[in-house]
């Protein structure tokens, strides 16, 4: 996997190149034996030429610059940009022949305030130049990656993970980027889209034809021709990176510069830069700015951006783009967030492009996180892994429901003995339908839920292995998808299924018939004798039994001391711990049962439930993933 930065901006581009799982820092490719070229195009002869050839010095026709900021507004700059792609795509072919084979995905930057729409339409138009496989992505995001991954800024990841601020100003925009926890779902992106270092080029440019006595002169030829026009224009940028990059030594001494300008006469054009000088541009209004000034657009973009990040601050604020090297906008960045580190890329020049192609690891790796884990926790493989564990699952499973039967019959045999259920035949009614409604309410859920979580972190342990192989290839740290003593969505409730609702109607019925069976023969068998097993109650109750045997025979004996109403002094006799222990002698064999019931293929319990457990687990996985993430984004 080779991934492509492509900083395509408004003044100058570069372009980045990263090996997909390479440790070292993406690599500038060179343009014109620079890292970073000038954003020009034209023809020579037919021929696309761009940066430094597409002047008017070296005989180029239709020179244009400055073609980006106009691809919202004006219909012919797309096809001017494809231009420019199509003559850097070909000297990047030119160097590298076997560059367009090897590259699996481009990353062009955009400005935040593009919208999803819109950046389709430039990852269209940038294909059509012959970059392969491109994906935009918001210039301050590739700004954060890098920052993020550089290893030359250092900035603290803890820094990274809280609150940071991208403030990224370029020729023709300033963007900023606004993220929280380090999650890109969490990235906010905003700024001011006419506000840019090019505006100064063009006060700079228009300072020195306002001073030159050639004034006239000059006008007109930019009128009649726009390749000059674009040349000095570019000439005054190059004064201006020049001043900004030494501010100091430009102190006692302005600088200049002088160019000249071959048109119809040969005309010289001086410009020049001092301290006074920018104090008077950064404040004088602009047309291009509403008639505001840059100073003061500049105060509004970060105000904004302050008040768009007043509940969590940055506590870090990286500055990047090609004008982030001017004094006055460090000294505006830093005074609106005065708590902020202030992180100034060394090369922001090139970090745009490094951190596009960063991106493009990232959301590389990103999408086959996404697809794999999708792929184990929606797919077969999942559900084959449940489907041959689920026989374990029975017996517990058993136990816990047999636990629920129990406490609610001895529940009924309470009534009983203080009188509220006046027969054994009414202890039996009720218990039946107490029964019924615990095993399909909150109170088996509640007990089967520890079963079920128990069961199912066995069995996502058993995927570990296949999980943490997946988070090395993709950058995520093994531990993040680590299921040991995770705490999983199971029971019932986590698979969205009441035990009804699981077994089905007649599986239900029928699991009903076998608890209430053996619960009933544990409570009322032998017509009540298991309630009169001891004690006088036994006494009494065995020689009530003797008579009625003698006068009615068995099935009328059965029959009166199910209709009998004891005397209160006799039922308190038939304690808790008797009638538990009529029970518990049946719980093996109730178990064994209720398990029977559950496996049994033709009540589809086994099936419902292994597929609403894929489901739980899946969505369990899903959301470990989606916090494992950050790991990537970051």
């Amino acid at each position: 996997m080779r991934i492509v930065g492509f900083d395509l901006g408004d003044g100058e581009s570069a372009v980045a190149l990263l090996a997909g799982e390479s440790t070292v820092e993406p690599r500038m490719l060179p343009l014109e034996g620079r890292a970073s070229m000038l954003s020009a195009v034209g023809t020579i002869d037919g021929r696309v030429v761009v940066g430094e050839a597409a002047s008017a010095l070296s005989g180029a026709k239709d020179v244009r610059v400055r073609f980006k900021s106009r691809y919202l507004t004006d219909a012919q700059a797309a096809s001017t940009v494809r231009m420019f792609a199509q003559g850097v795509f070909a000297l990047l072919c030119e160097r590298e022949p076997a560059l367009a084979a090897q590259v699996t995905r481009t990353v062009v930057g955009c400005p935040a305030q593009w919208g999803e729409g819109r950046r389709e339409q430039y990852a269209a138009l940038l294909e059509s130049a012959g970059f392969p496989n491109v994906s935009v992505v918001p210039e301050p995001r590739a700004a954060f990656l890098y920052a993020r991954h550089a290893r030359g800024l250092r900035v603290d990841a803890e820094l990274l993970r809280s609150s940071a601020l991208v403030v990224d100003i370029g020729s023709s925009t300033t963007d900023f980027a606004y993220i929280v926890d380090g999650r890109q779902q969490s990235l906010s992106l905003f700024g001011d889209a006419n506000l840019g270092g090019g505006l100064l080029d063009e006060m700079i440019l228009e300072e020195a034809v306002r001073r030159s006595p050639k004034e006239r002169a000059l006008r007109a030829v930019f009128e009649h021709s726009p390749a000059w026009k674009s040349y000095c224009e570019l000439a005054a940028r190059r004064v201006k990176e020049r001043y900004f990059e030494d501010e100091a030594r430009w102190a006692k001494e302005p600088l200049r510069a002088q160019t000249v300008v071959c048109y119809e006469e040969t005309l010289l054009l001086e410009l020049s830069l001092d301290e006074a000088t920018v104090a008077r541009m950064i404040a004088a209004p602009l047309p291009a700015l509403g008639g505001k000034s840059f100073l003061s657009c500049l105060t509004d973009a970060l105000r904004a951006a302050r008040e768009a990040s007043r509940e969590r601050p940055p506590r870090v604020m990286i500055l990047t783009g090609g004008a982030s090297r001017m004094a006055f906008f460090q000294r505006a960045c830093r005074e609106a967030f005065p708590d902020a580190l202030a992180v100034l890329c060394p090369e922001p020049e090139c970090s745009i492009a490094r951190g596009l192609a960063y991106a493009g690891r990232v959301d590389e790796n990103l999408a086959a996180f996404r697809r794999e884990i999708a792929s184990l926790a929606r797919g077969e493989r999942l559900r084959a892994a449940v489907d041959a564990r689920v026989g374990a699952l029975y017996a517990p499973l058993a136990h816990a429901l047999f636990d629920v039967a129990e406490e609610t019959a001895l529940s009924g045999v309470a009534r009983w003995r203080q009188g509220t259920i006046p027969t054994l035949r009414e202890i039996e009614e009720e218990t039946a339908s107490q029964i019924a409604l615990a095993l399909s309410g909150e109170e088996a859920r509640a007990r089967i839920a520890p079963v079920l979580a128990d069961w199912a972190d066995g069995l996502l342990r058993a995927l570990e292995g296949e999980l943490q192989s997946l988070c090395v290839r993709c950058g995520v740290p093994p531990e993040k998808m680590a299921f040991s003593g995770a705490q999983v969505d199971a029971g019932l409730d986590g698979v969205a299924l009441s035990l009804p609702q699981a077994l089905g109607v007649e599986a239900f019925s029928a699991l009903m018939g076998v608890v209430l069976a053996v619960v009933g023969a544990s409570v009322c068998g032998g017509s009540g004798l298991a309630l009169a097993g001891t004690g006088p109650v036994g006494m009494i109750a065995g020689a009530a039994a003797g008579v009625l045997l003698a006068l009615a025979g068995k099935s009328g004996m059965e029959r009166a001391l199910r209709g009998a109403k004891l005397p209160l002094l006799l039922r308190r006799f038939a304690t808790d711990s008797a009638v538990r222990r009529g029970l518990e002698r049946q719980r093996e064999r109730a178990e064994a049962s209720i398990a029977r019931a559950l496996a049994d293929p033709t009540g589809g319990f086994s099936a419902r439930l292994c597929a609403a457990l894929g489901d739980t687990l899946g969505a369990q996985m899903e959301r470990m993933a989606r916090d494992a993430e950050m790991s990537i984004e970051l």
